[in-house]
């Protein structure tokens, strides 16, 4: 493991804003490290899916008309560190508390 302690969920949003699979892998190692290994593996399974996903829909579609709906990618990354982050604040919280 890189690190025994979990960091603070928010920097899972902040990390999330280049390619939300990134985020999702912080997600999930600090699940593991929050003692939900079961979670952690299937938010590292399911950010990959996610990422293959979204680069299948990217590729079909033609070049300037995903260059026009970059935003979107932006936003989808950011929501999905948003979430991961709100989902994992309890957990962390408790942690950090106990």
């Amino acid at each position: 493991m890189l690190w025994k302690r979990p960091i603070h969920p928010t920097v899972i949003t902040v990390v999330s804003l280049p390619a939300f699979l990134l985020g999702g892998l912080l997600a999930g190692i600090n699940w593991i490290n929050l003692g939900q290994r079961e979670r952690g593996i299937n938010t590292m399974k399911y950010s990959l899916l996610g990422t293959v996903f979204i680069l299948l829909v990217i590729l079909s579609i033609p070049r300037d008309v995903a260059l026009k709906f970059w935003s979107v990618g932006v936003g989808i990354n950011l929501g999905v560190g948003m979430a991961l982050r709100k989902l994992q604040l309890p957990a962390y919280e408790a942690w950090k508390f106990r």
